[in-house]
């Protein structure tokens, strides 16, 4: 699935009523599948159109009703895995979408499904998952190994698990192979329904247009086709579609023919035909149907496309897309030495999906605004988004699609390799955009903050802790994020060459296959072997099973008194009886004195190493160097005192990397109690020297976490004014570089990303010429918007500041800007600005539009929420609304998104009882099972809290009067 989504799924629809006439003209096609699928290939991506021969009707043997669920008596279908009894072989799939709702407004399609499995035992049961189908016809057939065909006795639904079960009259024959074929109809999702088979309506040029797409990810192949729906479950498919002829569709393979159908209606339809696929899983097949227009090109032999909409294709918003994919694709097949399998690779934007993008094999599926960029409207930093998201579904295509994870509890192998890709490749296409070091540092950043909770869980937990219910849960920071960490670090210990060479072995081995980690921990292993330069203190296995099998990060703590090194698990607030310490195999890359030295193993709770000592007053050491490993720091106070000299002596003799990684330690530190507070905000002091942006970035997160602690407290306007004084110099170094015009920055991605910044922070501090900056572009854009755009990379900071520092007249036109600017960058820009007003009343009825999916579209209001919640002022009246609102967000949005922005206001809370209010609220309205987790998280938080301003409201408050003073206030 696409980075980090944090949109979720949602619950499934009812079941599909049987539609007679439909069915009626599907059983008559379905007659010949078969035969359709022997057409002899066309060209590359090419299809020819003919009419579809005559049909003859095949006698079904046994012909159910709706298959119904009933009560079981115990069996193997109250298992949630299936049993390994049968193996598919090979899939005949058509699937005809209708595009016109039924009478009850629901929008509904058919399909026929001849499944070739292979015995492997004999049982006389076939299990299949199926959810939300109704499966009309079924029948039996022998291809191979007997004469015997089993009559099909009964069929129904299981009760515990989603199986449709069929029992038989005898067995089948180990060995043998027979195909199921059935007929079934199913429901298309809307809205917020979008898994399956769904729905999106759109407008485009004026007209209103519909597009049908399939999301299968995690388990929902089952609601559009009978299948085994397990990741090992690999088979090829065939698959044809039937549409209308104004349409296209596509599949994960190429279009190789295109018939007419003629329905009882005398209505002649399309039916596409796709090409065989190669050995894959359900979840990653793929459908759409749409009236989208695309471009092209060849990378080599592979035909890349990217489809949107007309008018966005028009306006060339797919042509980045399509000049970055080509080139991440080569070099990722000259990194993993492994060609890409298939001789298609389609990338498609839908105006709404409720992932980021999902990786299916040759048909890609992004949001529009993950996939499309206006080079004339939308920021450059915007092309960094696009160009990470499309290199994580590349990755996909090796990782995932031709060497799965066996089961959901190594989602990890998927996720977190494809994460890692995104570190790995956008750098070679966007070079000046530096993704490669920012982005795999703030993941890392990221992720310490949600590993080091109690409630976190480990990279690989065991198959039968991951059930049917558990499978969503698992795409989470701890997969993605940590799963990349983790690679990243084996990279470095490994070295490149060994890294690359275990990893194209691992690959080239298990394609069309599936896999478990200690797979991957195998081929590196092998690799290790095959040479003699580098020599690992344990096996493989050993080292990455520490951090994979169980959960936390440890933290590195030097003495440079005696040289010795410590480990211990890494908690958000630090136990009073801390039992378990954790135990990881630990590179360590260290600098003595601005100088790299050999690396070093930490294999036990501690170790001694004489060369870590210091032996004057002079010398510093800096352990984990650019940050490559995944673990935090500590020193022995002498250390911290001279790395804090160095900093303030010459920063630059210590990695960017580590500048910034030296801050957020330090804070984090002072958070789980292993460090003062004193120490960590000295980590500061240098910053008015420093202008990487990486440092600031860190910075400025850790102090918003902070401040989230101070807020309401008078210490907030002190840390406001301390932080003032450290920026000032980087803003003024910024509008100096750009010689004060904000619109000379065109090309270069990174610096609009810092300008950005510095802009953003200088106008909340509260800096004069920044703000005096914002409302002289807001009020030029306001007297003249076409002529007067403002810079798209400070869209965000202008229209927020300059409806901040105006009234009413300020927040309606950008109000009226919003309305006209849906399915652009442009409304997320606003969208955000008009939650920055400082009325409460402008606030309170941008609550209100909020409840309206007329004046809001329903995939922005929980943004919307979140939004208002960032706002000091917001934050009260955005939590009193939530409250009166709950039941209608339950109703019209499913209630998934929201559980984020009661993770926002945790997050803004800042007293005891605010956090106890939040409590009850979640006790009322939460099941009990994301009660229990979500109560934890803020329970935990709470204590962290209240620990805090115990323990440091009043140094704090010495401290930044002391310094205050003594750099001029």
């Amino acid at each position: 699935m696409g980075p980090k989504c944090k949109s979720g799924f949602y619950v499934s629809k009812t079941a599909a009523v049987l539609v007679t006439v439909l069915f009626a003209a599907l059983l008559i096609s379905f007659t010949v599948l078969a035969a359709l699928y022997a057409i002899s290939r066309m060209g590359h991506g090419n299809a020819t159109m003919h009419e579809e021969p005559t049909q003859v009707p095949i006698p079904f043997s046994s012909t159910f009703a709706a298959t119904t669920q009933k009560p079981s008596r115990p069996g193997i279908w109250d298992h949630y895995r299936l049993p390994q009894t049968l193996v598919p072989i090979h899939y005949q799939l058509e699937l005809w979408p209708r595009l016109d709702p039924d009478y009850d407004g629901t929008y509904r399609f058919t399909g026929a499904a001849n499944i070739t499995f292979q015995c492997k035992g004999e049982t006389d049961i076939i299990l299949l998952h199926i959810s939300h189908l109704n499966v009309t016809v079924i029948q039996l057939e022998i291809v191979s190994g007997g004469t015997e065909v089993p009559l099909v006795l009964d069929v129904w639904k299981a009760e515990v698990n989603p199986y449709m079960v069929l029992e038989l009259n005898t067995t089948l024959k180990k060995d043998s192979v027979y195909v199921l074929r059935c007929v079934f109809t199913g429901a298309i999702g809307e809205k917020r329904h979008m898994y399956g088979l769904f729905i999106i309506h759109y407008t485009d040029g004026g007209q209103n247009m519909s597009v049908v797409a399939s999301q299968m990810e995690p388990t929902y192949a089952r609601s559009v086709f009978p299948c085994f729906d397990e990741p090992a479950m690999k088979a090829t498919f065939d698959v044809r579609i039937v549409h209308l002829y104004n349409y296209v569709a596509l599949s994960n393979m190429p279009a190789v023919d295109v018939t007419i159908r003629e329905d009882e209606n005398g209505h002649k339809w399309n039916v596409t035909t796709f090409s065989t696929t190669p050995k894959m899983s359900t979840y990653i097949t793929a459908f759409v149907v749409c009236e989208f227009d695309y471009v092209s090109k060849f990378e080599g032999s592979n035909e890349i496309r990217v489809w949107a909409r007309k008018s966005s294709i028009q306006n060339g918003e797919a042509d980045y897309a399509l000049n970055v994919t080509g080139p991440i694709l080569t070099h990722l097949e000259h990194f993993f030495n492994v060609s890409y399998p298939l001789s298609k690779t389609d990338l498609v934007a839908l105006p709404d999906f409720i992932a980021s993008a999902m990786e299916n094999w040759g048909l890609m599926i992004y949001r529009e605004d993950y996939l499309l960029h206006n080079q004339m409207k939308d920021s450059l930093d915007q092309r960094a988004v696009i160009c990470t998201v499309i290199a994580h579904e590349l990755g996909h295509q090796w990782f995932g699609n031709l060497v799965t994870m066996n089961w959901w509890n190594n989602l990890w192998l998927n996720e977190g390799l494809a994460t890692f890709v995104e570190y790995l490749v956008p750098h070679y296409v966007e070079p000046q955009m530096k993704l490669n070091e920012l982005h795999a540092f703030a993941d890392m950043q990221e992720m310490f903050a949600a590993d080091s909770f109690l409630m976190s869980q480990p990279l690989t937990v065991k198959e039968e802790e991951i059930q049917s219910h558990q499978i969503l849960p698992m795409f989470n920071l701890v997969t993605y994020n940590k799963g990349a960490s983790i690679v990243r670090m084996a990279a470095g210990f490994l070295t490149k060459k060994v890294f690359q060479k275990g990893l194209s072995s691992y690959l080239q081995n298990f394609s069309y296959m599936t896999v478990e980690q200690d797979n991957l921990w195998n081929h590196w292993q092998k690799s290790v072997d095959s040479q003699n330069e580098l020599q690992l203190p344990a096996p493989v296995k050993d080292i990455m099973d520490s951090w994979t099998l169980q959960m936390g990060y440890p933290l590195i703590t030097l003495n440079t008194s005696s040289g010795t090194i410590t480990q211990e698990k890494c908690f958000l607030t630090k136990p009073d009886n801390q039992t378990s310490h954790g135990n990881w195999f630990v590179p360590i890359n260290w600098i003595k004195n601005g100088s790299v030295q050999p690396m070093k193993w930490l294999e036990g709770n501690n170790s001694l190493f004489p060369e870590m000592q210091a032996t004057s007053d002079q010398d510093w050491i800096l352990l984990n160097v650019n940050v490559s490993g995944y673990y935090r720091v500590n020193y022995d106070h002498s250390n911290w005192e001279r790395v804090l000299n160095q900093l303030m002596k010459d920063p630059n003799a210590i990695p960017v990397k580590n500048r910034a990684q030296i801050i957020d330690d330090a804070f984090k530190l002072v958070l789980s109690g292993y460090l003062d507070v004193e120490t960590a905000l000295s980590t500061t002091k240098y910053l008015s020297k420093e202008t990487e942006f990486m440092v600031w970035r860190t910075t400025l997160d850790i102090i918003d976490l902070h401040l989230n602690f101070l807020s309401n407290t008078h210490l907030y306007g002190l840390f406001k004014q301390y932080l003032l004084r450290i920026f000032s110099p980087l803003y003024k170094y910024y509008m100096d570089l750009i010689g004060g015009d904000v619109y000379k920055v065109k090309a270069d991605a990174f610096m609009q990303v810092s300008v950005h910044r510095s802009v953003k922070t200088a106008c909340w501090l509260g800096l004069k010429e920044c703000l005096q900056l914002a409302a002289s572009l807001y009020a030029r854009w306001m007297s003249n918007s076409t002529e007067n755009k403002i810079p798209s990379y400070l869209r965000y900071d202008i229209y927020c500041y300059g409806i901040a520092s105006g009234g009413v007249k300020e927040w309606e036109f950008a109000w009226e800007m919003f309305q006209s600017q849906y399915g652009t960058e442009q409304d997320q820009y606003l969208l955000f600005a008009l939650s920055c007003s400082r009325e409460p009343w402008l606030l309170n009825r941008y609550l209100q539009y909020s409840l309206d999916s007329s004046l809001v579209q329903r995939r922005y209001t929980g943004s919307l929420l979140s939004y208002v919640i960032e706002n000091d002022i917001g934050q009260s009246l955005a939590w009193d609304f939530i409250q009166e609102n709950w039941k209608h967000f339950q109703t019209e949005h499913g209630g998934h998104q929201f559980t984020s922005v009661l993770g926002d206001l945790a997050e803004r809370f800042s007293s005891e009882f605010q956090l106890d209010q939040l409590v009850k609220f979640i006790n009322s309205t939460m099941d009990e099972h994301k009660q229990h987790e979500a109560i934890e998280h803020i329970e935990e938080m709470k204590k962290s809290r209240i620990s805090f301003k115990t323990k440091y409201y009043s140094r704090i408050y010495n401290w930044l009067k002391e310094n205050l003073h003594n750099t001029g206030y």
